[in-house]
């Protein structure tokens, strides 16, 4: 029995790092950066409702700041400060045009966005929406014609080396 268990142990724990890795690599061809070696110090995923419908949300940390060289030469990423309609997304947004709760929150507290404010860095963005022409360009995301969201975006600091990522899909 002892020995079932711990077989039981050692091959969940094999594949939960296996997912790690592969989940680290997709994001890595994504960004255009090596995120193999960074650790995820927290994760939360909401997909799973209705037509996969969620967010996800990912924190991980590098050792050094080895990735932010091949970051500001990308072309899929820019610096920070983030334009208005995504800092609207990623903390929400409140002036005269506007009154927008963040999107990239946990368990609908909108009081505490997941992805913290952060002033020296860069961000990665990409729409996902069936009617995207351009998917660098954030300019239609929060067009009121729109019906649904569908993007990805990614957050580098480059004071703590810290990689927050997200998609968003509803």
């Amino acid at each position: 029995m002892i020995c079932v268990l711990l077989a039981v142990v050692i091959a969940a724990s094999a594949l939960s790092g296996c997912g790690s890795r592969k989940f680290k690599s997709a994001i890595s061809g994504q960004l255009s950066i090596d995120c193999t070696s960074a650790e995820i110090t927290e994760k939360y995923d909401s997909h799973g409702g209705f037509l996969g419908d969620g967010t996800s949300y990912y924190r991980l940390e590098f050792s050094d700041g080895s990735q932010v060289a091949k970051i500001s030469e990308s072309d899929k990423w820019s610096p920070l400060p983030l334009p208005e309609s995504l800092q609207a997304v990623a903390w929400g947004l409140q002036d005269d045009e506007y009154d927008f709760a963040p999107m990239i929150i946990r368990d609908n507290d909108w009081d505490s966005p997941l992805i913290p404010r952060v002033e020296n860095g860069y961000y990665y963005f990409f729409d996902r929406h069936s009617d995207a022409t351009d998917p660098k360009d954030y300019s239609m995301l929060l067009d009121e014609s729109r019906p649904s969201y569908n993007f990805t975006l990614a957050i580098y600091d480059t004071e703590a080396n810290i990689l927050y990522f997200s998609e968003v899909d509803t």
